[in-house]
């Protein structure tokens, strides 16, 4: 099993963007250098190699427009630092003066999203990596900004032929990513159906994967939407594509509407085996999920490799065969919890088969995409114009005060390495521009991870130069450690970090010969720099998240009751307009991923900055089972119509929605008094009697003999929406009650 999953892991990395991306961009490095050592100019040639470098960095995943203006930002700001850094870097008092200025303005790129923070992250790294080797005159500084623009031009045309080739590349692996994401939330969520299983533990995973498939999902709308509705015709396989997009969000939200008791359910049928066969039933499902991600990916055809009809078959007759030992109907009503898990389940099996037939682009030609969906509503507008900019000009934006600690903390670096007489001061840089990050949870594990990370990759370099001095090896070990950086730079941060200090070491070795002394250097430089981004995250201004969290919850909780707004309509005789529904469920999971994400970040910031945190906690719980709980009401009256609607409806709705009312004005207003609402309305009690009323009559009809009847179906129906929205009126009870609690 574990062998098969890390083979499964193998895989999923080779055919992802994260290694088409060290693959292309050290294609790009390695050549220019390559040519100029043929040519006697091995200098020259490296100077390319950073000019392609840093525009590779700084290359993201998006529409051609946007990675195209976003190529030719980078290559200019490139030369004019480039530049910048060469005429300053024979003054000392000067460069300090360079070194905060280009680290305040490009580190406020962030405002501009992770296209803007990439961008300036490129351009501190060639500032550096010019301080590292600066040049003798100001002929040469314009020479050396000459041949980085010409670096980012041959990688510009390089991933411009790439595009060319397969112009689909990007968006396959960014959606067969999210595909696999999706099955690893399933697979999470199967733990629930373990006997004894510890909830709170699954429920932690579970939430963590929320945050992953939301970032996929985000990744996805902006390299799928954004082109196809920037398009007036689409080929079959960009088609299909969107058709996969738009039906794993309808089956992430499938996934979510099996949300029940579980607590209850192992109390019911913890005594049977039930319980074990749904668990396998639900991991064969997320393996053919991920078995089409998988094919997503790598741009080929995906096959069922299970029957899953027939499992569900399987696991209705062992539910058949409880039914046969409870007598009475009232004990069988407990069973209606795992036939609507079937029938979920059975719902989703008809998508992932669907999901199969459009890796093979059977439905694409044939099938329209609902142009009622409008497309281009599901995408981020981002704005890059100077205004934004000015309004982050304030110490209430925290990206300001992180472009400020960053300004701070690499001068003093550049002061200190000065200062002590060290041979490579950039390195010091480079470790505290790399790790130093807005929040402070990410800088401490960064700190971590290349402090690990280069340890373990200098030890390494150690150990190959010692055991050999065979140029040709090395050089090719070098490259393997190139590739091995670039790709998992996005991926696993360590060990990108493992093959980039040999690779750093290995290319000085050939520059400057020097034995062993730059892997000393390397880590000694690296604990100052760690140390120094480390210092100036915890003192120089610090955004702690639990100051943001309010906002979250807020977010979190009204984007619910927009939810819950829209789903209600089926059960209310009003009319869904699919795309505001749609909207609804996407800010819903958007939000749940972000409040999850500043929970995990307050989580690794020191104690004595963590507030309520069993209570927050329980929120983010709450929160994720509401939603479930919404998505189940989805999922019911989009799969199967509202048959029987009651008038009750409406009115509990009414009541649920100024409970919801009552939670976010407590996230905005903590301690506020507010009226207290009921604990229940007439309209439930009402709804109680009449699933009585039903339960009791079609007991009489089994006694007479009958079998399906529409009574059955009213009954099936009207208790299933009544525990949902009983379910709802719970979870919101107890939002109320942890939220009041909660001061920060």
């Amino acid at each position: 099993m574990q062998t098969r999953h890390w083979l499964k892991e193998f895989k999923s990395f080779i055919y992802s963007y994260h290694f088409s991306n060290g693959l292309r961009t050290t294609i790009s490095v390695v050549v220019p250098s390559l040519v100029g050592m043929s040519m006697g100019q091995l200098i020259t040639g490296i100077t390319i190699s950073t000019g392609a470098l840093c525009t590779a960095l700084a290359d993201q995943p998006g529409t051609s427009v946007h990675k195209r203006n976003g190529a030719l930002v980078t290559i200019l700001l490139l030369f004019i630092t480039t530049l910048g850094t060469g005429l300053a870097s024979p003054y000392p008092a000067l460069m300090v003066g360079w070194i905060i200025a280009c680290c305040f303005v490009y580190s406020m790129l962030l405002v501009y999203g992770n296209r803007g923070g990439n961008i300036g992250i490129a351009c501190l790294l060639v500032m550096i990596i010019i301080l590292g080797d600066p040049p003798k005159s100001p002929a040469m500084a314009f020479y050396n900004g000459l041949l980085v623009t010409l670096g980012g031009l041959w990688y510009g045309l390089l991933a411009l032929l790439l595009w060319q080739i397969r112009p689909y590349l990007n968006v396959q692996q960014a959606l067969g990513e999210c595909i696999v994401q999706t099955a690893r939330y399933l697979e999470l969520r199967a733990g629930f159906y373990v006997k004894d299983a510890d909830t709170d533990d699954t429920y932690k995973a579970v939430l963590a994967q929320q945050v992953l498939v939301n970032e996929k999902q985000e990744a996805v709308r902006e390299l799928l939407l954004k082109r196809r509705s920037a398009q007036q015709g689409t080929s079959s396989i960009g088609k299909s594509m969107v058709q996969i997009f738009l039906d794993i969000v309808d089956l992430q939200e499938r996934i979510m509407a099996s949300q029940i008791d579980y607590k209850a359910l192992q109390q019911h049928f913890g005594e049977h085996d039930i319980l074990e066969k749904l668990h396998r039933l639900i991991l064969e499902f997320a393996q053919e999920i991920t078995t089409i991600g998988m094919a997503v990916m790598a741009g080929q055809r995906s096959m069922p490799k299970s029957n899953l009809r027939y499992d569900i078959e399987k696991v209705q007759e062992a539910i058949a065969g409880i039914r046969r030992t409870l007598p009475t109907l009232r004990e069988r009503t407990r069973l209606i919890t795992l036939n609507s898990i079937l029938a979920n389940l059975q719902d989703m099996a008809d998508r992932i088969y669907n999901l199969h037939r459009l890796t093979r682009l059977e439905r694409s030609k044939d099938t329209a995409i609902d142009p009622r969906l409008e497309l281009s509503r599901f995408t981020t507008n981002n704005r890059y114009d100077l205004e934004t900019f000015r309004n982050n000009l304030t110490f209430d934006s925290h990206i300001f005060r992180h472009a400020i600690r960053v300004s701070l903390a690499t001068a003093a670096g550049y002061l200190l390495g000065v200062a002590l007489h060290l041979d490579r001061v950039y390195w010091i840089l480079l470790t505290t521009v790399v790790i130093l990050k807005p929040g402070f949870g990410l800088t401490k594990s960064r700190s971590y991870q290349r402090i690990i990370g280069t340890v373990i990759g200098a030890l390494f370099a150690i150990a190959v130069l010692f055991l050999t001095h065979n140029e040709t090896a090395i050089f090719i070990i070098m490259l393997f450690c190139i590739l091995g950086a670039y790709s998992f730079m996005t991926y696993q941060y360590t060990i990108s970090v493992i093959f980039t200090t040999p690779f750093i070491i290995f290319l000085l070795h050939f520059l400057h010969p020097a034995d062993l002394q730059y892997a000393a250097q390397r880590v000694l430089d690296t604990f100052i720099g760690g140390s120094l981004a480390f210092v100036a995250n915890l003192t120089l201004w610090p955004s702690w998240e639990h100051k943001y969290l309010p906002s979250y919850m807020e977010k979190m909780t009204v984007a619910n009751k927009h939810y819950f707004e829209q789903v209600i309509r089926l059960y209310t005789g009003q009319q869904m307009v699919i795309t505001e529904y749609k909207l609804a469920r996407k800010e819903t999971y958007v939000s749940t991923g972000n409040l999850m994400a500043a929970f995990q970040r307050m989580l690794s910031e020191p104690k004595s900055k963590q507030k309520h945190t069993s209570q927050l906690y329980h929120f983010v719980v709450l929160n994720h089972t509401l939603t479930s709980r919404i998505a189940a009401l989805a999922a019911y009256g989009l799969g199967h119509g509202v048959r029987c609607p009651r008038p009750e409806y409406q009115l509990i709705a009414r009541h649920l929605l100024q409970y919801m009312d009552q939670v976010i004005q407590l996230t905005t207003q903590p301690g506020a008094t507010l009226p207290e609402l009921p604990g229940t309305i007439e309209a439930f009690e009402t709804l109680d009697i009449h699933v009585e009323s039903l339960i009791q009559q079609r007991q009489d009809e089994i006694n007479a003999g009958q079998g399906e009847t529409p009574l059955r179906d009213e009954m099936l129906e009207t208790k299933q929406v009544r525990d949902q929205l009983h379910g709802i009126l719970a979870i919101l009870k107890d939002m109320k009650k942890t939220i009041a609690t909660v001061h920060i």
